[in-house]
């Protein structure tokens, strides 16, 4: 029989239309899981494989992934389908790639798994509390958005009810590193609602979790306990590293 599979779903109040009782759904975000993650899953069911091989064998299998649909190859595994696309316009039929203007993406669509697997999902809802919601941050030193951040520069929030209000010292926006203390950003250009610009704190290179703590509630109130939302998207200072860092050492 398979596993039982649940998944928490807050309902929001639906804040582009007018209508009534409209409300949307967002999944509730419990963690990050990387290879080495999985691979401890793997072995909890199936105890012959070793961790180390199968982290090994995963990342051989992203690496290769990975360079196939740059190479313009569909890739179909039993997550999705994948395939390299282009977005912006260009100048003529014999127009060159420009990377300020064009970038490359990858579209994915549900493999048969995946689908099968959604159709047998418990979903269970419940009324979200009205706090802060992240959509988005876009570094503007780059324009790049929910990836690469430049430390100590400034950067946009998107989202709702995130205007960083409240007497409480926990108030504030932070960026907390994989390991490590949370840091605290130190200075908001502009504080609104839906949106908010400040600097970026000076952070180290390194894998970091942005999250927003606020008393702010609709309708320019406040509330007595700060609510805090932490977006759900990894996000980076300097490069992005490969998996190196989560392979177990192999003796």
């Amino acid at each position: 029989m398979a596993e039982k599979i649940i998944l928490n779903v807050n309902l929001y109040d639906n804040a582009v239309t007018e209508t009534k009782g409209d409300y949307v759904g967002k999944p509730v975000v419990t963690g990050t899981l990387h290879n080495v993650d999985i691979a401890n899953r793997i072995v909890t069911k199936r105890t012959e494989y070793r961790l180390e091989t199968i982290v090994n064998i995963l990342e051989i299998a992203d690496q290769e992934k990975v360079n196939a649909i740059a190479e313009g190859k569909s890739v179909v595994d039993g997550v999705g389908q994948y395939l390299v696309n282009v977005g912006g316009s260009f100048d003529g039929e014999k127009a060159p790639f420009n990377p300020e203007y064009h970038k490359l993406g990858v579209a994915y669509t549900p493999g048969k798994l995946m689908r099968d697997t959604l159709k047998r999902v418990v979903v269970e809802t419940r009324p979200a509390v009205t706090g802060p919601i992240i959509n988005d941050i876009v570094d503007s030193t780059t324009g790049e958005k929910n990836l690469l951040l430049t430390s100590a520069g400034p950067a946009v929030i998107s989202g709702a009810n995130i205007k960083v209000v409240g007497s409480n010292p926990s108030v504030g926006i932070y960026l907390t590193p994989a390991k490590g203390e949370s840091i605290k950003a130190g200075v908001l250009i502009h504080n609104n609602p839906s949106q908010v610009t400040f600097m970026l704190p000076a952070l180290e290179n390194g894998e970091y979790t942005l999250s927003i703590t606020t008393q702010y509630s609709a309708g320019n109130n406040t509330v007595k306990e700060p609510r805090t939302y932490t977006f759900p998207v990894l996000l980076y200072v300097g490069e992005i590293p490969d998996d190196d860092d989560d392979r177990p050492v192999i003796e």
